[in-house]
């Protein structure tokens, strides 16, 4: 179980760290790329990129902390209620039942075989909550405070691949960089997301990588339209 356990965290870990650094990167790279379209400027286009990240950074890590508290009480609730079912159900079919044969002088290796099919009865019912558990609510056990640092410094990091370019490259070379370096990125988190949920890999890639582009062909038209007018 303990095991389990740890399996379900790691994912949950992963899941953030994939949820923070796309989010982060598909939103900065539709912002630089339009204003590098509008202005041209590669100054421009890292202040607003760096402006971007922090403010998506701020939000993602409000929204995971948020998230992950209301996931970890709905988790705790529905344990609490399959742990009375449990019981519930347990003593019903055990104890009563054991103690009506032991009235009627039921013999007493008739009694251990009933006693050892309750037992059986009762781990399988076990069991089955412990698996209810799992599938129903995989929520995050690690603390809001963590989901919340976790998300917001993946968007963070996310958030610096279209970014970087713009640093040390001509803003049109910029352009095109931040593009492949970003699709490089989305295609990595689809394969891991397809990993990560027994899906498609090609097919979760695919998912990613036209989400990104999308979002970087919107954000390019709007600074072709609104494009600066060249002195």
């Amino acid at each position: 179980m303990a095991r389990g356990t740890r399996r379900m965290s790691a994912a949950a870990l992963i899941r953030d760290v994939i949820l923070g650094g796309q989010d982060g990167l598909v939103n900065v790279l539709g912002l630089v790329l339009g204003m590098a379209a509008a202005t041209g400027d590669g100054r421009l286009v890292i202040t607003a990129g760096l402006a971007g990240m922090l403010a998506e950074g701020i939000a993602m890590a409000g929204v995971a902390f948020t998230a992950s508290g209301a996931e970890r009480d709905a988790g705790r609730e529905l344990r609490l209620r399959l742990d009375r079912e449990r019981a519930s159900r347990a003593a019903a079919r055990g104890g009563a039942s054991l103690e009506d044969l032991r009235r009627q002088g039921v013999e007493p290796g008739t009694l251990a075989a009933v006693a050892e099919a309750i037992a059986a009865e009762r781990a399988a019912l076990e069991d089955e909550i412990d698996a209810l558990q799992q599938a129903a609510a995989p929520m995050r056990e690690t603390r809001p405070i963590r989901s919340a640092l976790v998300v917001g410094l993946s968007t963070v990091a996310g958030s610096s691949i279209p970014i970087i370019p713009f640093v040390f490259l001509a803003v049109p070379a910029a352009a095109w960089g931040a593009l492949i370096a970003a699709g490089l990125v989305l295609v990595v988190a689809g394969i891991e997301r397809a990993r990560l949920t027994a899906g498609n890999p090609l097919r979760a890639a695919a998912e990613m990588l036209a989400i990104g582009l999308v979002s970087a062909l919107a954000g390019y038209l709007i600074g072709q339209i609104l494009r600066v007018p060249v002195a």
